[in-house]
């Protein structure tokens, strides 16, 4: 099941086998049985969502919100082409101030620009063999993607890059 293959039905369904099990639980124990007409809006919801929570998790939707997602090929051939432009790009800003830039400036770009190198090599050569150290190497490229982009000394964050695999989104969004 994935998260496409559940519907607001799916949920509603859930929920109504649950009240009627504690209904036939309630009548199995001398209890009042409980109906669906009858339950508050309050326990309703919370049903609901608990209902939305185990089909989202069922669905992978979970995984999907806390594991970043993979990049595809093109989604690191995008992701190159991009730091090599906003590398350039800094190249081109730091040669327009000369030496009017605080001391160390150009050490840290060498060391940014070294960085990106080691974590492209580690994605690159990961493969079908991805695991943590290529989940790290490429949180990382993310962040210098979006840290030495030229969309960000623009008034406004520019439109998804391709190097943003699907899903990306999402799961930044927790971090």
């Amino acid at each position: 099941m994935t998260a496409a293959d559940y519907t607001p039905s799916d949920v509603t369904a859930l929920v109504k086998q649950w009240v009627k099990q504690a209904r036939a639980d309630a009548k199995a124990a001398g209890d009042r049985p409980m109906y669906y007409s009858g339950l508050s809006d309050t326990k309703r919801s919370k049903l609901y969502r608990e209902s939305e929570y185990w089909h989202a998790l069922a669905s992978g939707g979970l995984l999907e919100l806390c594991v970043q997602p993979r990049p595809t090929a093109a989604n690191l051939a995008a992701m190159r082409t991009h730091l090599a432009e906003s590398c350039e790009r800094l190249h081109a800003m730091m040669n327009t101030r000369g030496d009017m830039l605080p001391e160390g400036t150009r050490d840290q770009v060498a060391v940014i620009e070294q960085r990106i190198g080691m974590s492209l090599d580690v994605v690159e050569r990961a493969g079908e063999g991805w695991g943590r150290e290529a989940d790290a190497a490429w949180l990382e490229l993310m962040r210098w993607a979006t840290c030495i982009s030229p969309a960000r000394y623009d008034r406004f964050r520019g439109p998804r890059g391709e190097w943003e695999p699907d899903g990306w989104r999402a799961f930044s969004n927790l971090i």
